[in-house]
């Protein structure tokens, strides 16, 4: 099966769950949702720690670990939202970082202090951290219409810009050496259409979303930019570990971090505009 019909397949399954699960297991403030998202961190977290270890470096940690910070954003606003639990959380398995590399360090006379602390460091923030912000979008009013909202603008930037390359980038690829095949027609595209979306957000649901048309093309058009971000610091992350895909769990995408690298890298300034800068 081809690489695009696999793609294709893939969101045909994954789209209908995902609206499944946020539509119509609301319970617990989208509890079912919040352990998708912890679930799928976690796979990611596994693939990011395998990309870091490519040079047979040992890490203090085990991979698992990223996955704590989005378990520990929904209880912090479930149970306890006085309670900064996140920060707390991250702060404790940094500093057992640094303390374990103590002990851990005297295998080669400290000489890989630097790079085992900053690897096993960006193993918890990437994607653990930035994924957190997805669990935060389940605690804004209206949760379900603006997670609906936030992965349409995710998923059309990246599709979009497939196809947008597919059709009009034949000649003006290479600009972006991290991943020569993207295009500006491309790039284009993938900010174009869900900035529009977001302008329709807010023409058709007016009473749901409460911002004005221009509010919500930037907000699209600023998720989107983030979220092909987000791809291109992956392919970055690849290039380095010299492997073309993070995995192979998924069909048509690779693994489970080439196909969560734009939400998690979108999600937080997705967050940032809606509760900062719009006041939702």
């Amino acid at each position: 099966m081809g690489s695009l019909k696999q793609r294709i397949l893939t969101a045909v399954i994954a789209i209908p769950v995902l609206i499944i699960i946020v539509v119509f297991l609301p319970f617990f403030d989208h509890l079912a949702f919040c352990l998708l998202i912890t679930g799928i961190t976690l796979l990611g977290s596994v693939e990011m720690h395998s990309l870091l270890s490519k040079d047979n470096e040992k890490l203090s940690f085990t991979s698992y670990t990223g996955a704590l910070l989005p378990l520990a954003q929904y209880v912090q606003f479930r149970y306890f939202p006085e309670l900064e639990l996140v920060f707390y959380t991250l702060m404790f398995l940094m500093g057992l970082t640094m303390f374990l590399e103590i002990f851990l360090g005297a295998g080669d006379s400290f000489h890989g202090t630097w790079e085992r602390n900053s690897k096993t460091i960006l193993n918890i923030i990437y994607p653990g951290l930035f994924a957190s912000f997805v669990i935060r979008i389940a605690f804004i009013a209206n949760a379900a219409w603006y997670i609906l909202l936030f992965f349409l603008l995710v998923f059309s930037s990246d599709t979009f810009a497939y196809f947008f390359g597919i059709a009009l980038g034949r000649n003006n690829k290479g600009i972006i050496k991290v991943s020569p095949n993207k295009s500006i027609a491309g790039f284009a595209g993938g900010l174009l259409v869900p900035a529009l979306f977001g302008l329709l957000s807010a023409f058709l649901f007016p009473e749901v979303f409460s911002y004005s048309l221009f509010e919500g093309f930037l907000l699209g058009g600023i998720t989107a930019a983030l979220a092909a971000a987000g791809d291109l610091i992956e392919s970055s992350f690849k290039r380095c570990a010299e492997v073309k895909d993070s995995g192979s769990l998924i069909p048509g995408r690779g693994g489970v971090l080439d196909s969560i690298d734009s939400i998690v890298m979108a999600a937080p300034v997705y967050v940032a505009i809606l509760t900062v800068i719009l006041g939702v």
